[in-house]
């Protein structure tokens, strides 16, 4: 398989895991009231990327390709820090800085939970 054809299913899997994480950031959003849509795809696609980044190291169960369609397409297009970025511009100051601490702390904690989740399953409860 030539280097051309290699890159271009790398770029076909990231744009479908793309196309569809979009879709589903923009249908999960127009459920929520604005701020709460973003939060809310921000802290579950941080929660999904800890387990998809951690799987690796730990059970194996996705392998390279799953990663770019998932993790770099999917997960890619699903979170949104620009819109959270120029969102949290636009707030007051202390709305503003409420929504920014919100969103950094509860991503992180979704990384943390994806990757806990994923050593409980691999039974690494180091």
């Amino acid at each position: 398989m030539s280097s051309m054809h290699k890159d271009l299913d790398k770029i076909f899997l990231i744009g479908a895991g793309g196309f569809l994480g979009a879709i589903c950031r923009f249908s999960l959003c127009e459920l929520m009231e604005s701020h709460f849509g973003i939060l809310s795809v921000n802290v579950l696609g941080s929660f999904m990327l800890g387990l998809i980044m951690y799987d690796t190291e730990y059970i194996g169960f996705i392998g390279p390709k799953g990663k770019l369609a998932f993790g770099t397409g999917f997960m890619g297009a699903f979170t949104t820090f620009s819109t959270f970025a120029v969102q949290s511009f636009t707030m007051p100051f202390f709305p503003a800085l409420e929504n920014i601490s919100v969103n950094l702390f509860l991503a992180l904690v979704g990384v943390f939970m994806g990757r806990s989740t994923i050593k409980t399953l691999s039974g690494r409860e180091e």
